[in-house]
């Protein structure tokens, strides 16, 4: 049995930790690991868990000036358990800690790239506390610099990662699904929805302004889901969106739902709507995709999947993200034919065969030294 560290701020949220689980499943599968998380935010479901998880930090509010402020604590509980590897997600303060240590005790590290800008010099998300966003992108930009190895999410990424850190990515692993489990029936009416939580750079206003411009019709249906911005420094910007949303007679907003909840609301759905500036790989494009669900995005297109593989609609602009979706609602033959590439793209591309890929990496790497890259 090899023991594995995974370190993650959170063990239950979005898509990153969506497929942290989906990997943990396949490790436990293959009988050959004893699994540990460690993370700052444990999820307090009451559930069963075939791996040891173990808090990092007092599990409070994320430290003022990021999660590195908690590296001692990190260090402390890696040095305990002993692993021998580390699989580290999410660019963050962890990131440096684990290549830090990775580092001084040799053990191998597998860093995954998460998002775009974890392989650029830029950071995700621009905050007011610019000390807190400097010091957290050292941290990670010295393990893009320093981990044993680096998986990818797109080719994009790890071209990324070639141009700014001279690293080259030991693989490219695409993100993973199981088949679709719900009933997939689409009788209903045809509905536009909008799934992510509610952050400056994911856009939710452009799809407020989308529906906008179909208030007319009593055809379709717009549906938002995701949890509203909880900062306090988003508030300025929060307010007046939930009021454009309370406002908008032909938008219904959901709130937060669980990932089988939103799986269920896609199995209803024609058209999944993505309006963020900038993302990794999308969970939500394949969580559409094996529902028999359209994907229209505004500027976001991994590896041009969705022009080179006509899996979905590029929209580029806004009137240009109104004229897919007009276009869609308008000819069915054209939403069925999206409908049934993006379905046998996704079987074929993101199985849970990269979940196994993935797998084999992380055993290749800890079957060897540590030592060097």
């Amino acid at each position: 049995m090899l023991k594995i560290c995974i370190v993650n701020p959170f063990e239950h949220g979005g898509g990153a930790e969506y497929q942290i689980g989906l990997l943990i499943d396949a490790l436990i599968a293959s009988n050959r690991y004893e699994v540990h998380y460690l993370t700052h935010f444990i999820d307090s479901r009451d559930r069963a868990r075939g791996y040891t998880v173990s808090r990092v930090g007092d599990g409070g509010p994320v430290p003022r000036l990021g999660y590195l402020m908690e590296g001692f604590s990190l260090y402390r509980r890696l040095r305990e358990i002993e692993p021998a590897v580390i699989y580290q997600r999410v660019a963050c303060g962890y990131s440096g800690v684990c290549a830090y240590y990775a580092t001084r005790r040799s053990v191998p590290l597998i860093w995954h790239v998460a998002h775009d800008t974890d392989v650029t010099p830029r950071s995700l998300v621009s905050e007011r506390n610019i000390v807190r966003q400097r010091i957290e992108k050292r941290a990670v930009e010295y393990a893009a610099r320093n981990a044993t190895a680096i998986v990818a999410q797109t080719r994009h990424q790890a071209e990324l990662l070639e141009r700014y850190y001279g690293r080259t990515a030991a693989a490219v692993i695409p993100n993973f699904h199981p088949p679709a489990a719900e009933i997939i029936d689409k009788s209903g009416p045809l509905t536009v929805v909008w799934i992510a939580n509610l952050k400056p750079w994911k856009q939710p206003e452009a799809f407020v302004r989308l529906a906008a411009k179909f208030s007319a019709r009593g055809d379709v249906r717009f549906i938002m889901v995701g949890a509203p911005a909880a900062k306090m420094a988003a508030a300025a910007w929060r307010e007046p969106l939930m009021q454009g949303i309370a406002a908008a007679k032909n938008l219904e907003y959901r709130g937060q739902l669980d990932h089988e909840e939103v799986n269920e609301l896609l199995g209803r759905s024609h058209i999944f709507v993505n309006t963020s500036t900038h993302e990794g790989f999308p969970n939500t494009f394949i969580q559409a995709w094996l529902r028999n669900v359209v994907v229209v995005s505004l500027s976001v297109d991994p590896d041009d999947v969705l022009a080179r593989e006509k899996v979905g609609v590029a929209a580029q602009t806004e009137a240009g993200l109104e004229t897919a979706v007009r276009t869609l609602i308008d000819d069915p033959n054209t939403l069925q034919g999206y409908a049934k590439r993006g379905l046998e793209h996704a079987l074929a591309h993101h199985s849970l065969a990269n979940a196994h890929r993935l797998e084999e990496l992380i055993r290749s790497h800890a079957a060897r030294p540590a030592g060097g890259r």
